[in-house]
């Protein structure tokens, strides 16, 4: 069990274990305390992950696990480059500590979002009021005109209909005519007086009562007056539910921005409020300097010297063979 949590302390840190198994045990301690620091602050994150990507989002449990995951691989690589520094660098502490005080920042202001919910949505409540107060003329205006104009059309297809029936009354059958080409056998004399057949071919017309097409009129314009009534209803249910629509339409709309200018608002009413965010800002701000702390607070190991050892001594040999090489290139 022991080599197993070293093991797993030597792959996140991205310590050699071959050199940390034959080290001493403070080197295999430390592995162990940049390990737990580790932990917490991939944790912390990962859980601020999840709820970032679920509430503003709209991640499943599966794009949120898979967010939380990918914060989890940012944490530990930012963490490594102070980890794995060797000896002191100044701009490695100033942008591990830059980028502590940002990191701070962001998940403090994610938890108080979530710790402050209950008082965020109770104020949020009263600002949707608000901006449904002055959305609400304006959408009722525009739909009593579309119902002002359905009224109009449906007078103007009433008025049409009336027409037709009272057409349609008082001349149920018009007269129509039928054409026919035929050809007809005509006894005619020439100018010597000789008698012969002529076929003269013309077309004869024949008069009828048909029903008035008018009548087929009636039934369209019953269908469309019909239609137009049924789109009047429809305005008419939505202007009476206009409020409740915009109340859950501004409701399903959670936004990062207008959660947090209420969070703010929160903050700077409410001297408790604000002495809890300070105090989750420090806490926040003390887990991203945690393993930087640890780092500049320890004294070199064996592990670490062994590194500069193997160090000084490529850059020996590398110094020595290209020595080696000059001379050989003087010779020749």
């Amino acid at each position: 069990m022991r080599d197993i949590w070293l093991k797993i302390g030597c792959f996140l840190t991205g310590y050699n274990y071959v050199i940390i198994k034959n080290s001493s045990e403070a080197s295999a301690k430390s592995v162990k305390k940049y390990l737990s620091a580790l932990l917490i602050v991939c944790i912390i994150w990962g859980f601020i992950g999840y709820v970032f990507s679920q509430r503003y989002i709209h991640a499943g449990p599966l794009g949120a696990a898979l967010v939380s995951f990918v914060m989890v691989i940012i944490v530990i690589q930012i963490e490594r480059q102070i980890i794995l520094t060797t000896g002191k660098s100044n701009w490695a502490l100033f942008f591990r500590s830059l980028i502590a005080v940002v990191m701070a920042i962001v998940g403090s202001v994610i938890i108080d979002q979530i710790i402050f919910k209950e008082d965020v949505e109770k104020l949020k409540i009263s600002r949707i009021q608000e901006e449904v107060n002055s959305i609400l003329p304006s959408k009722t205006a525009l739909l009593d005109a579309e119902i002002g104009a359905l009224d109009s059309l449906i007078n103007k297809k009433e008025r049409e209909r009336a027409d037709l029936i009272d057409e349609v009354t008082r001349k149920p059958f018009v007269k129509g005519s039928t054409s026919e080409r035929k050809s007809h056998i005509i006894k005619t004399t020439d100018k010597k007086g000789n008698a012969h057949d002529s076929i003269v071919t013309r077309t004869d017309l024949t008069l009828t009562d048909v029903a008035n097409p008018k009548v087929a009129f009636i039934a369209t314009t019953d269908q469309q007056i019909a239609d137009l009534r049924l789109q009047k209803s429809d305005k008419q249910k939505s202007r009476i539910s206009i409020r409740q629509d915009l109340e859950s339409e501004l409701k399903a709309r959670t936004g990062f921005l207008d959660e947090l200018k209420l969070l703010i608002s929160i903050l700077t009413s409410n001297t408790i409020a604000l002495i809890v965010c300070i105090l989750i800002f420090i806490f926040y701000l003390a887990l991203e300097l945690f393993v930087l702390g640890i780092k500049v607070g320890d004294a070199k190991n064996d592990y670490e010297k062994t590194i500069m050892h193997q160090m000084d001594m490529r850059i020996k040999m590398i110094e020595e063979l290209a020595s080696q090489y000059d001379k050989s290139m003087i010779k020749n």
